[in-house]
């Protein structure tokens, strides 16, 4: 229950955020909600921030989902042998360290999450 009334508060809160956003952009556009224009401009408004609010949401929510821990400095050999080995992937692959955190669980596992800026062009 405790999960279902944080999912439809978090999402009452996007749209509450998104929708003041809105009212901003019609007031300083003068741009008519009701239109079609208002109405393409709601859709993009809603699409683009529901997006971009949940991608910088994505990576508090998975670590804290499984218990994560991040590691920042290695405590023992395993950590120390994982930060490298992420560190030099990331060097042949020529991107920017990522943050590394450990979850206890009985299988192997791994996953990666959270915006990146990158300049493609």
């Amino acid at each position: 229950m405790k999960r279902v009334m944080l999912f439809l508060a978090t999402n009452l809160a996007v749209v509450l955020v998104l929708s003041v956003v809105l009212n901003i952009v019609y007031a300083v556009t003068g741009m008519q909600p009701g239109s079609l224009s208002g109405l393409l401009v709601m859709a993009a408004v809603f699409g683009f921030g529901g997006a971009i609010i949940s991608l910088l949401m994505s990576k508090s929510m998975a670590l804290r989902s499984v218990g994560g821990v991040v590691i920042d400095t290695p405590r023992n050999e395993m950590e120390h042998w994982l930060l490298e080995t992420v560190r030099r992937q990331a060097n042949q692959a020529g991107i920017g360290m990522p943050t590394v955190a450990i979850y206890d669980a009985p299988d192997m596992n791994a996953f990666a999450t959270g915006q990146s800026v990158t300049i493609l062009w």
